[in-house]
């Protein structure tokens, strides 16, 4: 599952915007809550990594791995880091992220002052909570 969602959601980007998306999982494991307790239900949560539970329309939700072809084999090796523990956490301990196609109109969570902006990873924007 991890695998999966760092392929789909962040299959176009360098390999520490790929490592900050398994780490923002990882987060979320690391802290229970809402989102779910567990790698499965944090990556199931409805609403929260789009390319596995997002609007249908999400083409990312049509991409299966295929270790034969990139980013398959770069994202099985980050999934396997960030599962491990193995390095540092490449965010500083962020359990969300968007991208920067939608600066001009942000997700509500990334303004209401429950998350601080962690840093920026590829074309994603990382926030930790408050």
């Amino acid at each position: 599952m991890l695998t999966l969602v760092i392929g789909r959601e962040a299959g176009n980007q360098p390999k520490d915007a790929m490592l900050g998306v398994g780490w923002s999982v990882r987060n979320r494991v690391l802290k229970p809550g809402w989102w779910g307790k567990d790698w499965v239900s944090c990556i199931e949560a409805k609403w929260q990594y789009s390319s596995i539970s997002g609007l249908s329309t999400d083409p990312n939700l049509r991409k299966y791995p295929n270790l034969a072809f990139a980013p398959w084999p770069e994202a099985l090796a980050a999934a396997e880091a960030v599962y491990a523990g193995a390095g540092p956490d490449p965010t500083g301990g962020a359990v969300d992220y968007y991208d920067k196609s939608l600066d001009s109109n942000p997700p509500s969570w990334a303004t209401d002052g429950s998350l601080v902006h962690a840093c920026d990873l590829g074309s994603f924007h990382f926030f930790k909570m408050a």
